[in-house]
């Protein structure tokens, strides 16, 4: 399939597309066209960000789409507004020629007009999860007869936290329908997805997954953290033509940053979830009129903005999730165009950049934040090409002329260009007279030792995974600094951290990483609890406390520190057997394996037996609800008191 007329596409659709001015099409709809005509079995497609995705999945649904029949047939759902009416006015604009109605519902706008659409019984309806699933409760959209169902952008409808909507939606959908998903990445979460919702799908990918555009280019900027903004400022004034988006990664932080470039000039807005449905459509049309020419953004409203000849994406941090990087790079670069991804970031994060070049597949190009100097050079330059195409439009007063030629004629035309020049840049001169230099060195990064092929751990380390990630708002230097608190008084070598949304991976000296990962289980950081593991393999499960091996050297200097180990829940300072020279087990030859083998394991700690034989004589605690017609008739020491217990039907206490 070379173009679209030989794909076998309706005509209608066909007429459609080349209305549009495409002709030939990408490699991802070329595959998914394909599929889509040829088979029914559901289909995850990988492609990068600004290659069709859209096209590529609405263009087949289109070809097999009942016209003269009054439901819905296809449901897309996609995380954000902004992409829910692009992804409408998309398909609206391929079934130009064709009798299909087309419906967006989305949050933020008045759900009686999208009503009122829904009456018009459109085949295909473009939602959000949270809107769909509400006009599904109130019965308005009804979904029992699909036929395709579309899950857009997937991975970053799980980490919004759409999963239980996810959930309700497919419940109301009909066990037999064709699923397909399409997503730029492939993190973890999409994995549990594709396997719950989808039945022996399909993979198809354009080109290597999670990598950068080849016509995109990566540059550098370090940087302090305080003159982030500085840099920012004078990336955009040696870049005068600029038309692109600049990414925060909070809201608050994107206002900022807005407010700021409005106040020193710059045709700049922001776009963030806290805006009205309104103000961000007013906002969107601005910027694809170049009334705007910078957008500051967070990653989840960037979603929607899809425009072919963006020149630049500025990162005034590095995402913590690697793989927002790529979809972020993705917004530049389309449709054949060249574009530029600017990372400003400081010298210590130079291991992640590594990380994002290893992920990408290619490097960066670290260059220098221009001077004072270089960027007065570009705006008189700028100037002197403004007046050179400027279209006189009016005609000044000839005695204004004769004024001026009297009052300057004793100043020569080279006089006259460098005064006029330097008015026209009067506010860059002011800004920029003796700027001071603020590149930062970048720190090298050390080189690591050999790393085990499973695993992944360098040579003398081990991998601790504990269940905290970017979702739980955690970053590396919290993680070290928790592994610092639990093991106080020791130091630890910590190497490399690898963060995802909901878990993380953190090699740890191996002679400290039982003990670390013991005391890791049960911690506390904020409001969460943690649990820590090691990963041996793909199955990897929690160590057993009984497996846990308590250094000699550590357990006198807990003693030292104050006798009751909260973790442990009992006095470290009577755990008699413990062997004082180095490996922390009984003085018995038991082994945790033998004893286990002998069916005297336990994960209550390896004298959990001794203290219960000593108060063997404590008569037993029954559960709630164990021999009822017995209750009441237990003898006790002491007497409890009235009150109910705050589980519901658990039986009252009585004197």
């Amino acid at each position: 399939m070379e173009t679209y007329k030989d794909s076998g596409l309706h005509p209608d659709i066909i007429r459609g597309v080349e209305a549009l001015g495409f002709v030939e099409p990408t490699p991802i709809q070329k595959m998914s066209i394909e599929h889509l005509l040829e088979e029914s079995t559901d289909l995850i497609a990988f492609a990068q960000t600004g290659t069709g995705k859209t096209a590529a999945f609405s263009l087949p649904i289109l070809h097999q789409l009942e016209e003269d029949v009054p439901h819905v047939q296809a449901i897309v759902l996609a995380p954000t507004r902004e992409l829910c009416l692009q992804i409408a006015k998309d398909i609206e604009s391929y079934a130009k020629f064709m009798d299909v109605r087309v419906t967006a519902v989305y949050g933020g706008s008045p759900i009686s007009s999208q009503i009122k659409s829904l009456q018009a019984k459109p085949q295909v309806v473009v939602g959000t999860p949270g809107r769909t699933l509400d006009l599904i409760e109130r019965r308005k959209l009804r979904i029992q007869d699909v036929q395709f169902l579309v899950l857009d952008e997937a991975d970053e409808m799980l980490s919004m936290g759409f999963q239980d909507e996810l959930d309700a939606i497919l419940a109301n959908t009909p066990e037999h329908k064709q699923t397909l998903c399409f997503s730029a990445t492939m993190p973890e979460g999409m994995k549990h997805l594709t396997k719950k919702y989808l039945s022996d799908p399909k993979e198809i990918s354009a080109g290597k997954r999670n990598i950068s555009a080849s016509n995109v280019e990566h540059e550098l900027y370090v940087v302090s953290s305080k003159n982030t903004y500085e840099a920012m400022r004078r990336i955009l004034d040696f870049n005068p033509d600029m038309y692109g988006i600049v990414f925060c990664r909070t809201r608050r932080e994107t206002q900022s940053i807005a407010e700021q470039l409005v106040n020193d000039g710059y045709r700049a807005e922001a776009i963030h979830g806290d805006l009205s449905q309104a103000q961000r459509d007013d906002v969107m049309k601005r910027f694809r009129n170049r009334g705007i020419n910078v957008m500051v953004a967070t990653d989840v409203a960037a979603r929607g903005i899809d425009v072919n000849d963006l020149t630049h994406v500025i990162n005034v941090n590095i995402p913590d999730d690697p793989e927002v990087y790529v979809h972020r790079s993705g917004r530049t670069g389309r449709a054949g165009s060249s574009g530029i991804s600017i990372v400003i970031t400081h010298g210590r994060n130079m291991r992640k950049v590594k990380g994002l070049e290893r992920l990408i597949g290619k490097t960066f190009e670290t260059k220098t934040v221009p001077s004072g100097e270089d960027i007065c050079e570009i705006k008189m330059r700028q100037a002197i090409n403004e007046l050179e195409q400027i279209d006189h439009a009016y005609e000044l007063d000839p005695a204004l002329v004769e004024e001026a030629m009297d009052k300057l004629a004793h100043l020569s035309k080279a006089d006259l260009i460098e005064r006029f020049l330097g008015h026209e840049v009067s506010a860059i001169l002011s800004r920029y007279r003796g700027a001071r230099n603020i590149n930062e060195s970048a720190k090298k990064v050390k080189e690591r030792g050999q790393r085990d092929s499973k695993s992944g751990a360098e040579a003398g380390f081990k991998t601790i995974v504990v269940d905290l990630g970017y979702r739980q708002k955690v970053n590396p230097s919290r993680l070290m600094g928790v592994i610092n608190d639990v093991m106080e008084g020791t130091k630890i070598r910590i190497g490399k951290i690898d963060m995802d949304k909901t878990f993380s991976r953190i090699d740890v000296e191996e002679r400290f990483a039982a003990e670390i990962a013991s005391r890791l289980s049960g911690a506390k950081t904020g409001s969460y609890t943690i649990n820590a593991y090691f990963e041996e393999g793909e199955n990897a499960k929690p160590p057993r406390s009984s497996q846990s091996n308590y250094g000699g050297g550590r357990r006198e200097d807990r003693n030292r520190r104050g006798g009751r180990d909260n973790r442990r829940g009992f006095d470290s300072r009577n755990n008699r057997d413990f062997d004082k020279r180095s490996t922390g087990r009984r003085n018995s030859e038991e082994t945790p394996r033998s004893r286990k083998e002998n069916g005297d394991s336990n994960r209550f700690g390896s004298d959990f037996g001794d203290r219960l034989e000593a108060r063997g004589d404590r008569p037993r605690r029954k559960r709630i609800g164990e021999d009822q017609d017995n209750r009441g008739k237990r003898k006790s020491s002491h007497v409890k008191s009235k009150g109910s217990s705050k589980f519901k039907g658990a039986p009252r206490r009585r004197k």
